[in-house]
């Protein structure tokens, strides 16, 4: 890794992660704020009890899983949803910035021409993209810490210290493969075309194998089943395996992206 060329980058993206870390702080305040008044009327609760299932699917929430805990609350509406697909995009969107856009504008270019070798920019560029990935990752369990604490809200920290793990070993695999299409088509356009297909993909068939028991065979194809929020907070799923799969899963995507970094026909 390069040092000066890290340090570079992540000065181009540190505004970005500090506006994104900015407003994760401030929904989850809101959620945490809300919660212990929805929590006192028994109608909202049973309201969410009497959802058909296929709704429940819509908002990420299992079809068997409890709807009166504040896991269930935070995983509805943030974690399954809402924060999972922020990650997800701003992951495709970074990998693509940090490779393929580079490679168009000729940025890339001008790195080539210098004694750092290509080994060496993409493992200073992946661990920008990692980073910013645990950074924003880890802003998310610390102010969901800092709003349960305010609002008097108990939870188990361990739990989702482990769903904070989880995130990034989930998240680092959308982003190296992103990273690996940015290598592989070196086309800003076609790259993220690729990237964004693929995710939507995975995200597509998590939500349509849950609207039908004929269709959740469809779930074993997706991506996101290695994801499950609600579960995880309320302990019922141990995710330590599924933490390791990912990232032996990250591990071979990013030697598979040096290889084709390292053999493609780039200018100088």
């Amino acid at each position: 890794m390069n040092r000066a060329l890290f340090r570079a980058m992540y000065k181009q993206y540190r505004k970005k992660v500090a506006a994104i870390s900015t407003g994760i702080f401030l929904y989850q305040g809101l959620l945490t704020w809300v919660y212990p008044i929805i929590a006192k009327n028994p109608a909202v609760i049973d309201i969410a009890e009497t959802m058909p299932s296929t709704v429940k699917t819509v908002f990420g929430v299992s079809k068997n899983a409890r709807t009166d805990t504040f896991e269930a609350f935070i995983s509805g509406q943030f974690y399954a949803r809402i924060w999972v697909m922020l990650m997800a995009l701003y992951g495709v969107q970074t990998a693509n910035a940090l490779l393929a856009e580079m490679v168009e504008d000729g940025s890339l270019a001008l790195l080539l021409s210098t004694p750092v070798s290509r080994s060496e920019i993409l493992s200073t560029q992946t661990g920008v993209l990692l980073s910013t990935n645990a950074i924003l990752v880890a802003v998310t369990i610390v102010g969901l810490f800092i709003g349960t604490f305010c609002s008097g809200i108990e939870i188990n920290h361990l739990n989702y210290l482990l769903l904070g793990v989880l995130g990034i070993a989930f998240f680092s695999v959308i982003e190296l493969y992103s990273l690996f299409f940015s290598a592989w088509f070196v086309e800003e356009e076609r790259a993220l075309t690729y990237a964004v297909g693929l995710t939507m993909a995975f995200y597509g068939l998590d939500i349509v194998g849950g609207l039908s028991d004929k269709l959740s065979w469809l779930k074993n194809f997706s991506l996101f089943q290695c994801f499950q929020p609600q579960e995880v907070l309320e302990g019922t799923v141990n995710p330590v395996l599924t933490i390791i799969g990912l990232s032996v899963t990250s591990a071979v995507l990013w030697f598979l992206t040096q290889k084709v970094f390292e053999k493609q026909d780039l200018a100088i």
